[in-house]
């Protein structure tokens, strides 16, 4: 018996029996933390390519993804001041610091202005992604951000994880229109040139000629 007890035939068997399982447990849990990292960026993916397209087309609803549109199809000329909710987010009106939002999935085109623009965006998300897009308007700038929620369900990593560590990703992006900043610029500009004029000196007129006025609606009319 003493004999047996100090061989060691079999030891070999009987640890791998013991570490085995063991090796399995930890090659399975990093299998299922690849797929969570992997389906993080993926949604990180999907929310910045979303944001970035709304914020790319934001100053027209009609353009496509590429940011071409048909000739003669643009929003009104003033869809800043209203669609846009430019005075709710300057003044505060609103009751909400996103001027417009949607939940997804979304179909394109439902709502106003604002939200025909998100709608438009969202076709890139797939169906499968919940979340939401919200536009925002505020002296610092105009942003989009959208927001996704996993899209897979893992049983061992759902029971794992706790409901604030479920997989999903954040995107902001600001709002840059160069056309219509230098648009503001020259308007800018144009009624400086036009106010030294006309302003103090004998024999000058005190406000802007007929003709000056048509010229400032025809600059106006560009895009």
């Amino acid at each position: 018996m003493r004999s047996r007890l100090r061989s060691d035939e079999g030891s070999f068997t009987l640890e791998a029996s013991m570490v085995l399982p063991i090796i399995m447990c930890i090659t399975m849990l990093l299998l299922f933390f690849c797929l969570y990292a992997y389906q993080k960026s993926m949604l990180l993916q999907v929310a910045a390519s979303a944001s970035e397209q709304a914020a790319f087309n934001w100053d027209n609803s009609h353009k496509a993804k590429d940011g071409s549109f048909t000739a003669g199809e643009y929003d009104s000329l003033y869809w800043r001041i209203g669609d846009d909710r430019l005075l709710s987010g300057l003044f505060g009106l609103g009751s909400d610091q996103n001027a417009a939002g949607i939940t997804l999935p979304s179909e394109e085109g439902d709502g106003g202005l604002p939200e025909i623009k998100l709608g438009n965006a969202a076709v890139r998300i797939p169906g499968e992604m919940t979340g939401e897009m919200n536009y925002s308007y505020s002296l610092s700038g105009r942003a989009v951000s959208t927001r996704v929620s996993k899209m897979l369900h893992l049983p061992v990593i759902d029971e794992l994880l706790s409901d604030g560590a479920q997989p999903e990703a954040d995107s902001r992006s600001l709002i840059v229109e160069p056309v219509e900043f230098i648009r503001t610029v020259d308007l800018m500009r144009y009624y400086g040139a036009k106010f030294r004029g006309t302003s103090g000196g004998s024999g000058q007129e005190t406000g802007m000629k007929k003709d000056d006025a048509s010229e400032m609606v025809k600059k106006l009319g560009k895009k």
